[in-house]
């Protein structure tokens, strides 16, 4: 059986003024608090996975549709929230350290039948994406790790695969890693990142933990990027990061 169109990816966001948490031992931790609903009637949606994309905060909402990431670096997430009849939802959030985000996600409903079909259709998605990774990675345009590289190199941040691609230039403090292309056709710029397949510029940095990424591909320059990962006004390369978490169409 055929799945029924796709709705767009969407997702609302509203943020009340944060709270303060402070961890054990004085040092400040942020969180996230949010609350799944259904778009059209605001039912509370139970058993939604809400990811944090590339780290290991993996969870699910209660019966009321309440989920919590707690114990958060400060630094800007890349939240994906899913569940069965409903479009997926992803969204760059920030969070402040000491501060607890209060958010309210609204997953618009989706008329479609889940069977074996469906399942099945998902794993071949999965498999496609990984095919052509390696399709690309024999073309050799760019720069590719796969999970077994990331792996072998006991990579624990993007920022740690980064460091060993020529022409790129990395840049840590006790915040974050600040990643720069320096072949790029107007000198020195900060990349594009694409994230299973959507556009992620405001949401991923080099301090990116490689927990759940299956795949990296580095284009230091506008000509080495495939189209396809290029966005309009672009003037810089595209570092393209796929997950285990990356939805099916």
């Amino acid at each position: 059986m055929r799945l029924a169109p796709a709705l767009m990816v969407g997702m609302l966001l509203v943020l009340p003024a944060p709270r303060r948490a402070v961890a054990q031992g004085g040092r400040a931790n942020g969180g996230i608090v949010g609350h799944v609903t259904d778009q059209k009637t605001h039912a509370p949606v139970a058993f939604a996975r809400a990811v944090l994309l590339g780290t290991r905060h993996d969870t699910t909402s209660d019966s009321t549709g309440r989920f919590v990431h707690e114990n958060l670096s400060a630094g800007t997430y890349l939240l994906q929230v899913r569940a069965i009849g409903y479009s997926s939802a992803t969204n760059p959030v920030q969070v402040a350290g000491g501060e607890v985000l209060d958010l309210n996600v609204e997953l618009p409903p989706v008329d479609y039948t889940l069977d074996t079909v469906a399942v099945e259709g998902r794993a071949s998605f999965m498999e496609q994406r990984l095919r052509e990774f390696e399709v690309r990675r024999t073309e050799g345009r760019g720069f590719y790790f796969s999970e077994a590289d990331i792996q072998r190199q006991n990579a624990a941040y993007l920022s740690d695969l980064l460091r060993t691609v020529p022409g790129i230039r990395t840049i840590c403090n006790s915040v974050r890693c600040g990643v720069t292309m320096t072949r790029a056709a107007r000198g020195s710029c900060r990349p594009d990142y694409v994230v299973d397949g959507l556009p992620a510029t405001n949401s991923t940095t080099g301090d990116l933990l490689t927990q759940g990424i299956v795949g990296v591909e580095v284009y230091r320059s506008l000509s080495e990027t495939p189209a396809q990962f290029l966005k309009a006004g672009a003037t810089c390369g595209v570092i393209v990061i796929w997950t285990r978490s990356a939805p099916s169409p």
